[in-house]
């Protein structure tokens, strides 16, 4: 009797652990990396074809709203040479967000010069508080003329 008693304890103890275990093994795999909030960036423009920097390395912010909408700043433009840009986000793979947006270009006379329209992947590290990206730029005339097309990658942390 003192046997069968034991094996229902130690069935019941092992029971629970694997009931604790097993949730805490959902809760990791379900847990979404959120991209709502600010996050400064470090950008490299790149040679599309080699992948090679082609260009000075710039700072950009990203801040993302709940709903999908977000707003982007960047330094690599003089601030009289363009606007702050607007676009949408989705996080349909939750490890491995998209974004794009737009902002208008202008000549040093205030003159529009056109727009760029970025469109990128990005991709969480393990905390979910980084992300790195690949990007690539439409730069159009004022006529709405592709111009000509840059590529970008960038690191971005959460602004806490």
């Amino acid at each position: 009797m003192k046997n069968k008693m034991t094996q229902i304890v130690v069935g019941i103890f092992f029971g629970f652990l694997m009931l604790i275990v097993g949730a805490q093994t959902r809760v990791f795999g379900q847990q979404s990396f959120n991209l709502v909030g600010v996050w400064q960036a470090v950008v490299t423009p790149r040679n599309c074809q080699t992948g090679d920097p082609s260009g000075p390395v710039f700072q950009g912010l990203f801040t993302f709203h709940e709903g999908g909408t977000m707003a982007e700043d960047s330094a690599g433009f003089p601030p009289p040479l363009r606007v702050s840009g607007h676009g949408i986000w989705a996080a349909n793979n939750m490890f491995h967000p998209t974004f794009a947006y737009t902002f208008f270009r202008f000549n040093a006379d205030g003159t529009l010069a056109g727009r760029n329209i970025t469109r990128q992947n990005a991709t969480f590290n393990v905390n979910g508080n980084e992300f790195t990206s690949n990007a690539t730029v439409e730069v159009r005339a004022a006529n709405g003329n592709l111009i000509t097309t840059v590529c970008l990658t960038s690191t971005a942390t959460r602004f806490q």
